[in-house]
């Protein structure tokens, strides 16, 4: 009976010490994400007990982070060596984490068919050719218009004057928003250098930005759109100067505008601080002649050069990126999908997100530079400059390109 009793507990330790050592041998991989909204952690505990189970040899700790704090963090534990296998981030931050040398390129870990499968705008996050981060989130940029006054929205710059003037003419209302004051991006100048087929940056054979070109012909053209829209032919609210985009869109909730160009977070603003307004939404419209575009703006999730795990962190990738997984994220969070296969998905066909899906193969997103916050200052000023109608486009435009290009150089 002793012998029988030695015999289960000798058992017991073995079963122990292989579930001990097990468990040590499993790799554990740091993922850090950022807080979306309150249905996150369900999102991702789902997708974690998921990976977990059909890769049982890794463990994952997902650490979520506010978007206030995140940057900081991620900074942080750089310095202190301590940086994650996997983090998401914005993707403005991805030029600054590979100055600092810290991004491991994905084209070497991940297959050319995987990432084919993104929209080709939506991959920003390329620096001299390589691939730093995937996109992980987007939302893109649109026409919001009145449907209850507009019957078609205008395709063409030349359509958006015309109905710009039928609206205000027959309704008394502002026709287009213009925002001349200084905002966290530079809205409509791009909506508009981007629909007459412009760039900000000559782009060099090593895949880095050279002069500026946004004073060639097609930047002129947009910026004298804009000054033409409000003095020429005088379809949007006074004061351009003095209005961002967050003051359009409350002229718009107002029933003050009849068209305001901003992005898909809008529609939930409508639905609960108009619910009675009738809206509708269509692609950016453009110069004519030009091919449609519009901005895209993405978050990336990145690789740390650092990571031991490098191989668990594609398993991981990989699986993240599946229809399934991307379509609860972007039901979830209201985001537009970064893969074109979850775009083609019935969810996204409705006339709502038809308009967004059809968009992505032609948008583009800002330039992926350390200097473009003092670019962008440069540029408010000088189409603030052109508004006020204290320089002609041409010469703000010339002007902002020297002090870029000189800048640049330094």
């Amino acid at each position: 009976m002793m012998k029988s009793k030695w015999v289960v507990l000798l058992a017991a330790l073995c079963l122990v010490f292989a579930l001990a050592v097990s468990a040590s041998a499993k790799t554990k991989l740091r993922v850090v994400w950022m807080d979306y909204d309150a249905r996150f952690n369900t999102v991702y505990q789902t997708m974690e007990q998921d990976f977990e189970k059909e890769n049982p040899d890794i463990d994952v700790e997902t650490i979520i982070l506010p978007w206030n704090e995140g940057h900081d963090r991620l900074v942080t534990w750089i310095a202190g060596r301590q940086a994650p296998d996997i983090a998401n981030t914005g993707t403005r931050w991805v030029l600054e984490f590979n100055d600092m040398g810290v991004l491991e390129p994905l084209d070497k870990w991940l297959s050319p068919e995987f990432i084919k499968g993104f929209y080709p705008g939506a991959l920003e996050a390329r620096i001299k050719g390589k691939l730093y981060g995937l996109p992980v989130a987007m939302s893109a940029r649109t026409l919001f218009y009145r449907s209850d006054l507009i019957s078609k929205p205008p395709a063409t710059w030349s359509e958006l004057v015309k109905v710009a003037q039928d609206v205000t003419s027959k309704h008394k209302i502002y026709g287009i928003g213009l925002s001349g004051k200084k905002f966290v991006e530079l809205t409509e100048f791009v909506y508009y250098l981007y629909g007459n087929g412009g760039s900000f940056f000559e782009m060099e054979p090593d895949g880095s930005y050279g002069k500026a070109k946004f004073n060639d012909k097609a930047g002129v053209e947009a910026l004298q759109f804009m000054v033409d829209l409000v003095h020429k032919y005088k379809v949007t609210e006074p004061n351009v100067t003095e209005n961002d985009r967050g003051s359009l869109q409350d002229l718009f909730i107002a029933g003050k505008l009849a068209m305001v160009e901003t992005g898909p977070w809008f529609a939930a603003m409508l639905q609960e601080r108009a619910p009675n307004l009738k809206w509708g939404v269509a692609p950016m419209p453009h110069n004519d002649g030009k091919p449609q575009s519009t901005l895209m703006v993405t978050d990336s999730i990145v690789m740390f050069k650092s990571s031991k795990n490098k191989e668990a962190a594609v398993k991981y990738l990989n699986f993240i990126y599946r229809d399934k997984y991307r379509l609860e994220f972007n039901k979830a969070f209201g985001m537009l999908p970064v893969r074109a296969s979850v775009g083609a998905m019935s969810y996204f066909q409705t006339p709502y997100y038809k308009v967004y899906i059809d968009q992505l193969p032609r948008a583009k997103g800002w330039p992926l530079m350390s200097e473009w916050s003092k670019v962008e200052d440069v540029l408010w000023d000088a189409v603030g400059a052109a508004l006020l109608k204290i320089k002609s486009p041409k010469q703000a435009l010339d002007e902002a390109a020297k002090e870029v290009d000189a800048y640049r150089k330094k």
